[in-house]
C-alpha cells in the first residue's frame, strides 16, 4: 500500500551529454548541423548569419532588413506568400539581434517540396519593396516608442549604453525617428554583405528522412554569397568597460521606478564562470532566490526582482533588475546590497546549494527536451563560438563547486562600489 504520508525520494538531477548531431560541409563552405529525433513528421531548418546589429552602418537597418526578409522575393508578394504560408501550414520567422540574424521555417515533413523553393526564395532574392518597407518603419517606430514609455525598457537601455557607451555596437539605442532615415538602398547593402553563404551555418531537426536531408543540402548549396567574408570576432578586454555610479533618468511614468545595478563580467571562457553564474542564480536567478524571497516576500518592495548575466559573443554583462515604489527605493537599494554582502561573508547552506545545482540542471534537461530545443542549445554555442565541449566542461565544474568557493566568487566579482546603478522614474 502506498505510503502517502512519507514524500517520494528527491534525488540529485544530472545534465546528460551534448546533444547528438550529425555536422556535414556544404560546397559553398557552409556547415549544416543535423538533430534526427523526435516521433511527430515535422521538421525546423534555421539560417543563421553574422550579420546581427553590430554590423549595422545605420541604426535599426539590421532589423528592419530581418523583418523585411519575410515579405517577398521577385515575382512573389507579401500577402501571396502569407496565404501560401497559411494555406500548407508553415511558420516562417526572422530575426535580428546584437551578433546574428537570420530566418526559419517550421512546417510538416511532407509538405517540404512545396515550402522549401520559396523559403529559400526569401533569404536569395528578397524583394524589398517600398511600400512594404514604409510600412515596416512606420510599425517599427510606433512600437518603440510604445516601448519607451516603460520605466524598466528605458533603464535597460541606459544600462547597456552607460557600461559600454553610447557609440558601442552594445551600447548603443536606437531610437524611433532612426527608423525614418533607413532607405532601400541599406538594407539591400546590408543583404548582400551579411546574407548569405560564408558568413554562417544552417542547423536543421527534426525527424528527417534522407529525402529531406538531400534537398535541403541541394538548396543551401545553391544559397547567394555574402560579399563581405566572416573571420571569428575576438573577445572584448572586461577591464576596458569600468563604469560607475549612480545615474538616473526622470520620467513622466509615476507608477513605479526601474533599477539596473551592474557591469560588464568574466566571459564564458574565463575559468570562473561557472561557479560566477551559479553565484548568481543565487542571489536572483529563480524564483526562491535570495532577492525573490527579501524583497518580494519578506518585504513586499516588488512584485519581481531577478539577476542575470546577459550572454553575448563578445562581452558578458551581470545586472540585478526590479520594480519598485519610488518611495521604497532607497530601502531596496539597501537590501539588494545587504543579499550582495552576505554572499562575501555568510557560507551557503549545502541544502541550499544542492538544490540550486539542481535548478541548474534541470533547467539544462529542459533545455534538451527534443530536437527543436536541442537545436536552439546547439545554435546557441555556434552563435556565441564557443566549442561544444565546453557543454561537459561546465556541467563537470559544477559539481567540483563549494560555498567556499561560491564566497572567493562574491568577493572578486560581486564589488557593490563598481557597479553601475541606473535608476528610472519619478
Amino acid at each position: 500500500m502506498i505510503n502517502r504520508v512519507k514524500g517520494p525520494k528527491i534525488n540529485e538531477v544530472k545534465a546528460s551529454s551534448f546533444p547528438d548531431y550529425d555536422k556535414i560541409q556544404l560546397d559553398n563552405d557552409m556547415d549544416l548541423y543535423v538533430v534526427n529525433a523526435g516521433t511527430q513528421d515535422i521538421f525546423k531548418l534555421e539560417l543563421v548569419f553574422h550579420g546581427g546589429r553590430r554590423y549595422e552602418t545605420k541604426h535599426g537597418v539590421a532589423r528592419v532588413c530581418a523583418a523585411m526578409i519575410r515579405e517577398g522575393y521577385s515575382g512573389m508578394e507579401s500577402q501571396t506568400l502569407s496565404e501560401f504560408w497559411d494555406f500548407y501550414g508553415a511558420n516562417i520567422m526572422s530575426y535580428s539581434d546584437l551578433d546574428t540574424a537570420g530566418a526559419t521555417i517550421t512546417s510538416l515533413t511532407r509538405h517540404y517540396k512545396e515550402l522549401l523553393p520559396k523559403f529559400f526564395s526569401l533569404v536569395n532574392d528578397a524583394s524589398f519593396l517600398e511600400e512594404e518597407l514604409s510600412n515596416k518603419k512606420k510599425i517599427f517606430a510606433d512600437k518603440l516608442k510604445r516601448e519607451l514609455s516603460k520605466n524598466d525598457v528605458i533603464g535597460y537601455r541606459e544600462l547597456t549604453s552607460t557600461i559600454y557607451g553610447k557609440e558601442h555596437v552594445y551600447g548603443y539605442n536606437t531610437n524611433p525617428d532612426d527608423y525614418g532615415l533607413v532607405h532601400r538602398e541599406d538594407l539591400i547593402a546590408h543583404y548582400n554583405k551579411f546574407w548569405g553563404a560564408g558568413r554562417g551555418y544552417a542547423v536543421l531537426s527534426g525527424k528527417i528522412t534522407e529525402e529531406l536531408k538531400a534537398d535541403i543540402i541541394k538548396e543551401l548549396n545553391g544559397l547567394r554569397a555574402a560579399t563581405e567574408p566572416y573571420t571569428k570576432t575576438p573577445l572584448m578586454d572586461q577591464a576596458s568597460f569600468k563604469s560607475t555610479g549612480v545615474h538616473r533618468f526622470p520620467t513622466p511614468n509615476k507608477m513605479q521606478a526601474a533599477i539596473k545595478i551592474g557591469g560588464v563580467t568574466l566571459h564564458r571562457e574565463n575559468p570562473d564562470f561557472t561557479a560566477f553564474y551559479l553565484l548568481v542564480q543565487i542571489l536572483g536567478g529563480y524564483f526562491g532566490s535570495r532577492l525573490m524571497k527579501n524583497l518580494r516576500e519578506e518585504k513586499g518592495l516588488c512584485y519581481n526582482i531577478y539577476a542575470s548575466i546577459d550572454r553575448l559573443k563578445s562581452s558578458n554583462y551581470f545586472y540585478v533588475s526590479a520594480e519598485i515604489d519610488s518611495d521604497k527605493l532607497e530601502e531596496s537599494l539597501t537590501e539588494i546590497q545587504k543579499e550582495i554582502h552576505r554572499l562575501k561573508t555568510e557560507p551557503i547552506s549545502d541544502d541550499e546549494l544542492t538544490m540550486v545545482k539542481n535548478y541548474v540542471n534541470g533547467k539544462i534537461l529542459a533545455g534538451l527536451d527534443g530536437p527543436f530545443r536541442s537545436s536552439q542549445l546547439i545554435k546557441s554555442y555556434l552563435s556565441h563560438e564557443l566549442d561544444f565541449d565546453y557543454f561537459c566542461h561546465f556541467t563537470d565544474s559544477m559539481v567540483q563547486i563549494d560555498a567556499k568557493l561560491l564566497m572567493e566568487m562574491a568577493k572578486k566579482y560581486l564589488n557593490w562600489d563598481e557597479m553601475t546603478q541606473v535608476i528610472v522614474g519619478p
